[in-house]
């Protein structure tokens, strides 16, 4: 090879490494901007009784233990029947009673926890279904 050869190899070399080197280092915007993700880990799935006091809880990877949540509780047809709010959306449990004034021995509900800032990140639990006790 001659020596004009290997100056263009090695500076061709060097700009190769150049260009991989700021394409890996350089952020890509798109995956700056996560959205964040509401996990809501209780209730689980089972039966829940009519009059007793439950435990919803959630995490959210992205959110702030500023921001604030809404809690829904909700039927596979998109119902509302109660709503309450929750302090910090980061993570966060509240409890609530299955409420005879709209539970139905039966019927299924689910949580649905949004984040009051932003509610089209919100987290499902599992679907529960309750029943009436005596007394």
């Amino acid at each position: 090879m001659n020596p004009l050869s290997n100056k263009f190899l090695g500076l061709f070399v060097i700009l190769v490494v150049m260009l991989a080197t700021l394409t890996v280092s350089s952020p890509v915007p798109e995956l700056d901007k996560r959205t964040p993700v509401l996990h809501v880990s209780s209730p689980g799935p089972g039966l829940r009784a009519i009059k007793s006091i439950q435990n919803v809880s959630w995490w959210c990877n992205d959110c702030k233990s500023t921001d604030k949540v809404t809690i829904l509780v909700r039927n596979a047809r998109a119902a509302i029947f109660a709503t309450f709010t929750g302090k910090n959306a980061n993570t966060g449990t509240k409890d609530f009673v299955i409420d005879p004034k709209w539970a139905r021995p039966g019927f299924s509900y689910f949580i649905q926890v949004v984040l009051q800032k932003d509610i089209s990140v919100r987290g499902d639990s599992s679907s529960f279904e309750v029943f009436a006790t005596k007394g």
